[in-house]
């Protein structure tokens, strides 16, 4: 068990490669911006306030579950705040470390993926469904039409399918 004290260079880069991983974790939960920006500086705060004890083969899972507990926390205290229901509480007071991980595998994975379309589709698909912006503000922007900006998620989408599903494949 290696206990030894987290440097602030160690530290800082913790931080760097692991921020916005568990930024759109409590993101998901929370769906609120600023709320999960406070959960997850919480928890990297913990673990700087701690680092003379910190074992560094479970400062993932720690981070990972402070910021779990602390968006449950949230959620319970401000239930009529969030669209989440009792059931995605519950999946989600369930969920280990583990799961999490293949999840976040997965996402990488796919956003290795995006990373291969043009860029003009690429830019819509990011638009869309990373920053939540409507077809039509897309469309606007880009000057073509929704209906563009559907062909271009459409393409997108089919593209990500095919590749997956190849890829399963192979398996």
């Amino acid at each position: 068990m290696q206990t030894d004290t987290i440097t602030a260079r160690e530290f800082e880069e913790l931080f760097r490669e692991n921020y916005l991983r568990y930024y759109y974790y409590a993101y998901d939960i929370l769906e609120q911006a600023e709320e999960s920006r406070d959960v997850v500086g919480e928890a990297f705060l913990a673990v700087w306030k701690n680092r003379e004890h910190v074992n560094r083969e479970k400062l993932r899972a720690y981070l990972f579950t402070s910021v779990k507990n602390k968006c449950l926390t949230v959620v319970s205290k401000h239930r009529g705040h969030y669209r989440v229901g009792d059931e995605a509480v519950q999946v989600l007071a369930a969920e280990t470390e583990e799961e999490w991980l293949e999840r976040e595998e997965r996402i990488g994975r796919i956003e290795q993926e995006i990373q291969h379309l043009p860029d003009r589709t690429r830019y819509v698909l990011e638009q869309c469904y990373y920053e939540r912006r409507t077809y039509r503000e897309v469309a606007d922007e880009l000057g073509i039409t929704p209906d563009g900006i559907k062909k271009h998620i459409t393409n997108a989408l089919k593209h990500l399918r095919q590749h997956f599903n190849t890829e399963k494949q192979k398996k």
